[in-house]
């Protein structure tokens, strides 16, 4: 199958997973915040389909860029829980951009750079939110943003685990699975805490990826 038509099917797969995803947590009771972020969770998982499937980094930038431009226009035009928030949050639109430029320093050298910036930021910010919001009672203030201590836990070790299966899959050696992905995430959780706002979808995975291209 022609590599572009492989590029478009990833967009129908996203879009008919997240739906489906959306449906089954209205049907269970799920709160808006829950569905968001079991979708911001959801969606970084399209970076392996991306590898799986694609070879040229252009061709997988097209996904990237559609999702872009799509969330930034259902970000006012939406009534979905993925879009509306306490507050406009510019996350959905931050977060394809800041994997577009990882895809393009990394997707067809470094692979394993791009995959650990994308699953980071999906289970390891994804967590973080659904820890926090729910565990949170250790509280910490940065320039008016509250984290919880739970949430940067929570954090650390889903970044820890993802990274360990990532480098695993990848045969890395085992001593640098377990000191690499530490101090990873150790980086990881200390940019999710102190990135303002809805910057951390943008941040995470650029620093993420990058300091997987270094010790790798």
């Amino acid at each position: 199958m022609n590599e572009w038509i492989r590029s478009i099917l990833s967009i129908v797969v996203v879009l008919v997973f997240l739906v489906g995803l959306e449906q089954v947590g209205k049907r269970l009771g799920w709160t808006d915040e829950t569905i968001r972020k079991s979708v911001h969770i959801a969606v970084g998982h399209w970076s392996l389909l991306a590898v799986w499937l694609m070879d040229s980094w252009y061709v997988a930038a097209v996904p990237l860029i559609f999702f872009t431009f799509a969330n930034a226009v259902l970000l006012y035009k939406s009534p979905s829980p993925v879009h509306q928030t306490e507050r406009k949050s510019f996350g959905t639109v931050y977060y394809p951009i800041a994997l577009l430029i990882i895809l393009y320093f990394f997707f067809e050298s470094e692979p394993i750079a791009f995959l650990a910036g994308s699953l980071v930021l999906a289970w390891g910010d994804g967590m973080a939110a659904l820890i926090g919001r729910k565990y949170g009672t250790i509280v910490y203030d940065l320039y008016g943003q509250k984290r919880s201590f739970q949430g940067s836990i929570a954090m650390f070790l889903s970044s820890y685990a993802v990274l360990f299966l990532l480098f695993l899959w990848n045969d890395v050696v085992l001593w640098q699975v377990v000191t690499y992905g530490f101090i990873i995430s150790i980086i990881a959780t200390l940019t999710e805490a102190i990135s303002y706002r809805d910057w951390d979808n943008f941040t995470i995975p650029i620093i993420v990826a990058i300091a997987t291209s270094l010790l790798l």
